[in-house]
């Protein structure tokens, strides 16, 4: 009974359905796109993070294996180092450490790309085994010096040696420097590129180990034309009073001999006249202008600098005009917020050098965002802005993902 008293009521509301038209209206269409992007852009970013995620993880479990090779290869060849050589030094009439040099000749090259300068083209094999193997063939290199050394020290007419000549001996007879290997390295990399090259030396106390190593080198080089000689500087006057504005020059010692048996005493001299050298400023800029003057027909200079320790005479700098190269041996101390003092870099940049360290070759004009750098064993990274080198939370060399993140 109720459906025959509805039925008008659908039939009006029925045909009224069919001729209802509602207006027009131009924005339904806009935000149904909008909201039709926005779902769109959702899932596209939902599969990215996805995608960054795996990316990032493949990335860390690379680095892990590369370092876990690392620390395999560290730990063998701490082995190798921890065995005694010494019989076998003594039973052999040639150098151990030539051989190991003659073998890492050898091996297969790899060719990498430098962080400092992408063009230009390095060629080195696995880092951790150079380097650890290059260590201890300079010190097989110094053990072959005992008899030689002494006889050398001998002609110095002092009855007893002095803390600094105990110093150098010591290291000379054991061959134990440390583990910064920074001379030898950065000269057996680069001096092909430094023809003509005359090298000045920092031989302060703390540098002993570094100028140790430059004897490890010079025996094996002994005769290369590359080196025109050798500036030792220790920042004291011929009294060996410490250099101060307006005093007395720095003494200099200066050979064109790289024979050991000529440059070993001037070494030894040097070391005399460091007794009361107390300022942590050093007089490098000095030492350059002499080696520019000694050697004028040289190309480059090397200075082999105290990167914990400043430069006191900086107002000389516009005097020299050929280009240095820095090798920065050893840290900036307990301020880990530098990588090296700012001076070595204006000396660099101002003569068109370079800065060097253990494992790199850094030019002042080329550094980028994406420049690294190893300082004993902070890792650095470059930041144009500030133009200065930032330390980072890695114990591997960093590398920059896609430009947006530092692994």
């Amino acid at each position: 009974m109720s459906e025959q008293v509805d039925k008008p009521l659908h039939d009006w509301v029925r045909q009224s359905m069919d001729t209802y038209r509602p207006d027009y209206n131009p924005t339904d269409w806009v935000q149904l796109q909008r909201t039709l992007r926005r779902r769109r852009w959702k899932r596209r970013g939902a599969w990215g993070g996805v995608g960054l995620l795996l990316l990032g993880f493949l990335s860390w479990f690379a680095v892990r294996q590369q370092d876990d090779k690392v620390v395999y290869a560290n730990r063998l060849i701490s082995k190798i180092e921890s065995t005694d050589h010494t019989d076998s030094i003594k039973k052999t009439n040639s150098p151990i450490s030539g051989r190991l040099l003659n073998n890492l000749g050898k091996s297969k090259p790899l060719s990498i790309v430098s962080e400092a300068n992408p063009f230009r083209s390095v060629q080195a094999t696995e880092p951790a085994a150079i380097s650890s193997l290059a260590l201890l063939s300079i010190r097989n290199e110094l053990q072959l010096l005992p008899t030689y050394l002494t006889e050398q020290l001998q002609q110095s007419q002092r009855v007893a040696f002095s803390p600094e000549e105990t110093t150098i001996k010591q290291q000379m007879l054991t061959g134990d420097f440390g583990s910064d290997s920074t001379s030898y390295q950065t000269l057996a990399r680069n001096l092909r590129s430094w023809p003509d090259a005359v090298i000045i030396c920092d031989l302060t106390t703390s540098m002993y180990p570094y100028s140790t190593q430059l004897f490890a080198w010079f025996r094996k080089n002994a005769r290369n034309p590359t080196i025109k000689g050798i500036v030792f500087f220790t920042d004291c006057d011929s009294l060996g009073q410490q250099t101060r504005a307006g005093g007395p020059a720095g003494r200099m010692f200066v050979t064109s001999d790289l024979n050991l048996a000529n440059a070993l005493p001037i070494m030894v001299d040097a070391a005399r006249n460091t007794l009361h050298n107390d300022d942590d400023a050093e007089n490098d800029v000095e030492a350059l202008l002499v080696a520019q003057q000694t050697f004028p027909e040289a190309k480059h200079l090397i200075l082999m600098a105290d990167n914990i320790s400043t430069v006191k005479d900086m107002a000389l700098l516009n005097k020299l005009h050929k280009p240095v190269h820095v090798v920065l041996c050893g840290t900036t101390g307990s301020d880990t917020t530098l990588a090296f003092q700012s001076d070595y870099y204006t000396i660099a940049s101002h003569t068109q050098g370079s800065l060097h360290t253990l494992e790199d070759d850094l030019i002042p004009s080329t550094l980028s965002r994406e420049t690294t750098l190893r300082v004993g064993s902070t890792y650095y990274r470059y930041l144009p802005r500030k133009k200065r080198f930032k330390p980072t939370p890695f114990d591997h060399r960093p590398r920059h993902f896609l430009k947006l993140i530092w692994l």
